[in-house]
This record gives C-alpha cells, sequence and structure tokens, in this order.
C-alpha cells in the first residue's frame, strides 16, 4: 500500500506552502497517522485523510494541462 497525501502540517510544510496549524484540509500529523493505519489492508492506493480524498476527486475532473499548472506553481 502507498499513500498519497497532501499536505499534513508539519514544520517541513510550513516552510514550503506557508502552513502553520492545522485546518479542515490540512491535518495535523497524529490525525493524518491514525486516518492512514485505519487504511492498512483496505487497497494498494489510497489517500486516507477525508479531506485528502475529496480534493483529488476534484482535481481528478479538471484537465490535465490545468492540473501541471497547479502542480508546478510556487507562490513567491
Amino acid at each position: 500500500m502507498y499513500l498519497v497525501p497532501l499536505y499534513v502540517a508539519t514544520r517541513m510544510v510550513s516552510v514550503v506552502a506557508a502552513v502553520d496549524k492545522p485546518s479542515v484540509f490540512i491535518p495535523s500529523p497524529e490525525v493524518y497517522a491514525k486516518a492512514a493505519v485505519e487504511q492498512i489492508g483496505i487497497g494498494s492506493r489510497c489517500s486516507p485523510f477525508w479531506a485528502h480524498s475529496l480534493q483529488w476527486f476534484l482535481l481528478g475532473l479538471l484537465p490535465e494541462n490545468l492540473l501541471d499548472i497547479w502542480r508546478l506553481y510556487r507562490p513567491s
């Protein structure tokens, strides 16, 4: 199984994305880890935090070129 996370509120993410604290779409490490452990044995690939699953679903509806722009965007 491999996990497909988005942002998790850690010090590493706070440097890259200016994330200070957990929110609806950015879980704390503890919340993310609990969700990940609950997914063990369910599938080969998953995004265990519910809000990340929702975001991946919505992103999957976009055209590939817009996804590329989003993936490569780096705020200045």
